[in-house]
């Protein structure tokens, strides 16, 4: 009798998708603005909306860093 080799292993796909919800706009406590934009993280699962965590982003104290001002 002989013996059949090992199947290969097949790689493990998941579809994962990330998604921002209840973005609300507030006030900056940097800046003096209501320019902070705060929302959830979320993960789409196949199964269900898992929280992943939160997010602050405000459009006046993080745009310095990344682009030159505004004119």
């Amino acid at each position: 009798m002989t013996s059949r080799p090992a199947p290969e292993p097949r790689p493990l796909v998941a579809e994962v998708t990330g998604d921002v919800s209840n973005v609300v706009a507030e006030w900056c406590p940097l800046c003096k603005a209501f320019t902070l934009l705060t929302g959830e993280t979320v993960l789409v699962r196949r199964d269900g909306v898992v929280p992943v965590g939160f997010w602050a982003w405000c459009e006046t104290c993080d745009m310095a860093e990344e682009a030159p001002p505004r004119v």
